[in-house]
């Protein structure tokens, strides 16, 4: 399963508690040490951090009844009718990396107890065999966007059907066998192929036997399948082998590895890799789950002052053994209304934060409410560098 909920909310006081995976609790109002565990890979340098949404679920990505690879190719090199070896471009259309899409899970190149993205950072989860390409939002989705086939080829499965929907709602059982949803799967020759799945029901625009372009559409991303966030997951398989296409290797091969990548130049120039992403955060007078953050259940607008709870929420994806954040909710005095932290002891593919207080007994002060989420990394000498900090505000009347 995908990173479980922390829970950072002051109960009726200003103590604050730590919801572990077990659903006991801790208490947070000092910010623990860092706990030691087994020796990570050496600490890359921080990046800097990008804008809203991204998020993440782990999917059983399986193809059902899935063909196998017609032709081996002597050299075992990737062609294609173009010139020169097979290179991908962008599956989707997205004008601008990291504003219209970013990439949210990549391959798994670790083990599959220890599951690492091709950098060696936790974008990826144990069985993950694809990149995972994901909208900012479900307006988004809703409005359109195209999925497009990423090298010339011919289309050898279709599937249509399956509705946009979290799959929580339905539960993993009731697709284990179809969770890439809507999908489309295209052969590129020589036994290389690649796969578009969770695509929007009633999108899918071509047929078994079709000849397609590089850069025709294909469909539209959606939700469809094992997922709860619009995505399109885009994979690579060499003789039914899943490949990486930022490394050219195979999956659990390894993270870290200098390859060669699988992207046209132009295309791998666009995809940088963002170590960690801050999918939705805001204010909500209720704890929120997962699920409402990502359809964006934020209040809209002001929080009553008779309000039992005012919560602050930042969901995060990729985290880092050695992470930290601090985070301050301020009342309309400039008063402390609340404020906790913790250091991360290991990697996490992704985390919901609710900061604040519920179970209030007296009414809030109207005015407006601040909230400030600082969000570190240690660099290559062990010090913490700020990557990054949210800032989010709400009225109470």
């Amino acid at each position: 399963a995908i990173g479980a909920v922390i829970l950072l909310v002051g109960l009726g006081l200003a103590v604050r508690y730590f919801a572990t995976d077990d659903g006991t609790s801790m208490d947070l109002t000092k910010i623990p040490e860092p706990v030691q565990s087994e020796p990570a890979p050496p600490p890359l340098p921080p990046l800097p951090p990008n804008t809203q949404e991204q998020p993440p679920l782990p999917e059983q990505n399986s193809i059902a009844a899935q063909e196998p690879p017609q032709g081996t190719g002597e050299s075992g090199t990737m062609m294609s009718e173009e010139e020169g070896p097979l290179r991908f471009s962008m599956p989707l259309d997205c004008p601008v990396y990291g504003e219209d899409c970013y990439i949210l899970n990549f391959v798994n190149a670790g083990l599959e107890t220890d599951p690492r993205d091709y950098s060696c950072g936790s974008l990826t989860y144990a069985e993950h065999r694809g990149t995972d390409f994901r909208l900012l939002s479900l307006q988004e989705m809703e409005a359109g966007v195209s999925v497009l086939a990423a090298a010339p080829g011919e289309v050898v499965q279709v599937h249509d059907g399956m509705p946009d929907a979290n799959y929580r709602l339905f539960g993993r059982d009731a697709i284990a066998d179809r969770g890439l949803g809507n999908r489309v799967v295209i052969d590129h020759g020589d036994g290389i192929r690649s796969t578009y799945g969770h695509m929007r029901r009633g999108s899918v625009a071509v047929s078994v036997g079709d000849t397609v372009a590089r850069g025709q559409m294909i469909g539209l991303v959606g939700m469809s399948g094992l997922t709860d966030f619009p995505h399109v997951h885009f994979e690579v398989s060499d003789q039914g082998s899943f490949v990486d296409p930022f490394t050219g290797a195979l999956r659990h091969e390894g993270c870290g590895l200098i390859g060669e990548s699988l992207w046209q130049q132009e295309t791998l120039a666009k995809l940088r890799y963002l170590r960690t992403v801050v999918i939705r955060s805001g204010f909500a007078d209720e704890t929120l789950n997962r699920a409402a953050v990502e359809y964006g259940l934020f209040n809209e607008g002001p929080i009553a002052a008779t309000s039992t709870a005012l919560v602050m929420h930042v969901y995060v994806a990729g985290i880092q053994e050695g992470d930290a954040f601090v985070a301050e909710i301020t009342d309309p005095t400039g008063a402390r209304f609340v404020k906790s932290g913790s250091e991360f002891d290991r990697h996490r593919q992704s985390r919901l934060f609710a900061i604040g207080k519920q179970d209030l007994l007296e009414p809030l002060i109207p005015g407006i409410y601040t909230g400030e989420f600082r969000y570190y990394r240690r660099d290559a000498s062990g010090e913490k560098v700020e990557i990054f900090t949210i800032n989010e505000s709400v009225e109470v009347r």
